[in-house]
């Protein structure tokens, strides 16, 4: 069976060695001239290393990771107002519970056991249409490429879910975020702990990866996308907004080269009611883009490669494709929905309201806590048959 993938991302990369596993033929049209590391950090919980385990992945990416132990939410002056014991949960699911690494070495790991060729760049897809039982797209060179099974992993903007799921709508999360990579991990900083900061509209994240560096992202709210006051926003002025907020974050913003830093606005999907449309699937971001706030975004993508690859090895295809709506359009509208939901509460401006979210939010009993965590961690996937 052949299979086209559009989009050499998180998801393509990842379902691309899923259908390489059950001998599937299977070609990646990515827009980018050429594959090179992109982007800042990402953390992948338990789900998304399970995943990949099922994947045959999981020591190639937990290679280039920083296991973490220990998650801390803080106020912005430092005082821990939740703290997340994952070593109880590593042992409890006999695997690590979380790790974070550069978004490039996740990349490297996936590709890692693709063949040469396999990804064709330089190909950017504009467009798609059904004709008969076959699937034509369009890109952006003048190239048309039909296909008898398309896998859409362009992303939340996704060409091929704009041109045959047209009723999509992507959402404004009201906040806006920056990113970046600094080295050398400040003095008193255990690697083993990602921490996130809030304090009145704004949010700051730290998480050591390997190499000596430190992974950040700082979250601001804003009522309108491509707000002039923080899209031009350099390193500088980063620095300013997130100046009243505790050691090391000065410190890590001030080790931060200038020209490292990621600027986006904050964009999520509104649930679908179906990721697949005849002999056409989405996965990834272009099925079910999240807010980072939960730190799913990797792992529902990954998920869902190990899930429809699993599928495809046991049943005809129409049924696959059946039971792969069945299995993750719902539990990707309730991440979607927990997602918003937190970074609604995390984004909470009044100062007057703002201590008694962080009173509200440090009383939550641990064992609530751990249950929620459990629902999104807690998943596990059918093997995948090997092409042996």
């Amino acid at each position: 069976m052949r299979a086209v993938i559009v989009g050499a991302g998180i998801a393509g990369l990842a379902a691309a060695q899923g259908l390489r596993l059950i001998d599937w033929d299977v070609a990646v049209y990515e827009q980018a001239e050429k594959i090179e590391p992109l982007g800042a950090g990402l953390s992948l919980s338990a789900n998304a290393l399970r995943a990949l385990r099922a994947l045959g992945l999981y020591e190639a990416v937990v290679a280039g990771a920083q296991p973490i132990r220990r998650l801390d939410l803080l106020d912005q002056r430092g005082k821990v107002l939740q703290t997340t014991d994952l070593e109880e949960f590593s042992r409890r699911y006999d695997h690590l519970a979380m790790a974070v690494l550069h978004r490039a070495d996740l990349h490297k790991g996936l590709l890692s056991k693709l063949e040469d060729g396999i990804i064709r760049t330089g190909m950017e897809c504009v467009g798609a249409r059904e004709a008969g039982d076959r699937i034509v797209l369009h890109f952006a060179n003048g190239d048309a490429v039909e296909a008898d099974f398309v896998l859409a992993c362009d992303g939340i903007h996704s060409a091929v879910r704009k041109a045959l799921f047209p009723a999509t709508r992507e959402h404004f999360a009201r906040y806006t975020c920056w990113r970046a990579i600094s080295p050398g991990v400040p003095r008193g900083m255990d690697p083993a702990r990602l921490s996130e900061s809030w304090g009145a509209g704004r949010r700051f994240g730290l998480a050591a990866i390997p190499g000596d560096r430190v992974y950040w992202f700082a979250c601001c709210g804003t009522g309108r996308t491509d707000d002039p006051g923080l899209a031009k926003l350099d390193l500088e002025g980063v620095g300013a907004l997130f100046a009243d907020f505790h050691e090391p974050v000065p410190e890590v913003l001030g080790r931060t080269p200038p020209d490292s830093l990621i600027w986006t606005d904050i964009f999520d999907l509104e649930p679908m009611p179906s990721f697949t449309r005849g002999k056409v699937v989405l996965l990834g971001d272009a099925a079910h883009a999240v807010t980072p706030d939960l730190g799913q975004g990797a792992g529902l993508a990954i998920e869902d490669a190990a899930v429809l690859s699993a599928l495809l090895a046991r049943l005809p295809m129409e049924r696959a494709l059946q039971e792969y709506d069945a299995r993750r359009v719902g539990r990707a509208r309730r991440i979607a929905l927990e997602s918003r939901l937190y970074a609604r509460v995390a984004q909470w401006r009044n100062p007057l309201v703002v201590p008694l979210r962080n009173f509200l939010v440090s009383s939550i009993p641990e064992r609530l806590l751990d249950r929620q965590l459990d629902a999104v961690l807690d998943v596990s996937f059918d093997p995948i048959r090997t092409a042996a």
